[in-house]
């Protein structure tokens, strides 16, 4: 069994997020795509919608497409971790993860718990984001898990008319994918400034989040990290 894993805060979850689970599932067969709510981002001192309400938005945008589950794991009252959430998945399910993240987020991979072995133990999809260099954030990447004792090697490189590179650590059988996915210009980022300046969401978050969003009065203040 394939499964995606695609986590985040999900601040709120937009129709980029959607894309790229529906594009990894196409791509690489995966027979399910979880989402992965984080309650508390370990690399956010603040966050802009209760947790609650931000796994109800996930589950609204999740029902749209039969692939697409939600997972609990990271919806603790503590920081979480990439690495026990994907042990855990590996523990329940064995092996055939792949975790579907933006390649800005994944720029930062290497600061985060136990990367080292995060990457052995997981393939990865990592999906080109507007403005991004791909090419840049391998060779970034290769430097920085070097320091780490890990040797990162290309397996495929970027060639005529090919959207996807590939590349490996030394010793696991584990492959970090870089796609080119069809973008979505869209950040939650960019949708909370909209509903802040009271500018229509519609079309760049499911209308059911939308509605949700609407009703809830949500993105006036930002929350505080307990």
């Amino acid at each position: 069994m394939r499964i995606g894993l695609l986590g985040g805060a999900f601040d709120p979850i937009h129709v980029g997020h959607l894309n790229c689970a529906n594009q990894a599932a196409e791509r690489f067969k995966l027979d399910v795509v979880y989402f992965v709510p984080t309650a508390v981002p370990p690399h956010k001192k603040r966050y802009w919608a209760d947790p609650s309400d931000r796994l109800a938005m996930v589950r609204r945008a999740a029902a749209s497409n039969p692939l697409f589950r939600v997972s609990l794991l990271e919806m603790g009252d503590k920081p979480s971790y990439t690495i026990d959430t994907v042990m855990r998945f590996k523990k329940k399910h064995g092996a055939g993860l792949y975790y579907i993240i933006g390649a800005d987020a994944f720029e930062e991979v290497h600061s985060w718990k136990s990367a080292a072995e995060l990457i052995r133990e997981c393939n990865f999809v990592v999906v080109s984001r507007p403005g991004n260099d791909m090419k840049k954030t391998v060779g970034g990447l290769i430097k920085k898990f070097r320091a780490l004792g890990v040797a990162l090697a290309y397996l495929k490189k970027w060639g005529a008319g090919s959207d996807e590179a590939v590349i490996t650590a030394a010793g696991s059988g584990t492959r970090i994918h870089f796609c080119s996915f069809p973008e979505f210009g869209v950040s939650s980022t960019a949708i909370r400034a909209r509903i802040k300046a009271g500018k229509s969401i519609k079309y760049l978050v499911p209308d059911g989040v939308r509605q949700y969003i609407i009703n809830r009065g949500m993105y006036k203040t930002r929350l505080k990290r307990p």
